[in-house]
């Protein structure tokens, strides 16, 4: 197979904007669906998505692709999003000791399937709690519980966070994986004792 040909930078700046936008406007969709009229996501110092008052929301984008979750702020504390390509098993392999937890790549190894969405949805719950906490914290603080008969999957945190957030905490999730990649979510009710922090723009994990 042949090596992908490389971009421009001036094509790959043109891509960048274009998912941004599409993720703009997937918001505005999402708001008018959800209130009657849409709202167009401000932009913070560190780039994340800033909303009107009584709305939550996040916004994912990845090689063309663009989506967004929103919900009224009496109802969510935080809600997070994620879409990712599917991995190639080099990439996996290289990804698995940072995204993964020591217990998590004993379970599921470098499998590209598993990496995938657990890295997804580690960022899908950093986008949803991190803001609230006002701390940034990594990969390794919460890893993957599997679907049971008895349970759907679930994140569990592997540290404390903040009083309510202590290690051992399930955080439900959402995980699915179709034929153009991985999308996970994470949505955290209004009902949780956020500590009293107010929401602040924190940015994502980075590798």
């Amino acid at each position: 197979m042949r090596p992908a040909a490389p971009v421009p930078p001036g094509v790959a700046r043109a891509r960048r904007f274009a998912e941004y936008r599409a993720g703009r406007l997937a918001a505005a969709a999402a708001a008018r669906a959800l209130c009657g009229m849409p709202c167009l996501a401000g932009r913070s110092v560190s780039g994340a998505p800033s909303w009107p008052p009584g709305l939550c929301g996040t916004i994912s984008h990845c090689k063309g692709q663009a989506i967004a979750l929103l919900g009224a702020a009496t109802a969510w504390g935080g809600l997070g999003i994620d879409i990712e390509q599917h991995l190639t098993p080099t990439l996996a392999q290289q990804i698995a000791p940072v995204a993964l937890t020591a217990q998590e790549q004993a379970a599921f190894g470098a499998d590209p399937h598993w990496v995938g969405l657990i890295f997804s949805v580690k960022e899908s719950l950093f986008k949803a709690l991190s803001p609230h906490l006002g701390l940034r914290f990594d990969f390794d603080a919460a890893e993957l519980c599997p679907a049971t008969p008895a349970e759907p999957p679930a994140l569990r945190l592997t540290r404390d966070l903040a009083p309510r957030w202590w290690a051992g905490r399930r955080i439900g999730a959402l995980l699915l994986a179709g034929p153009a990649g991985v999308m996970t979510a994470v949505a955290l009710p209004r009902d949780d004792d956020w500590t009293g922090a107010q929401p602040r723009s924190v940015a994502p994990p980075s590798m």
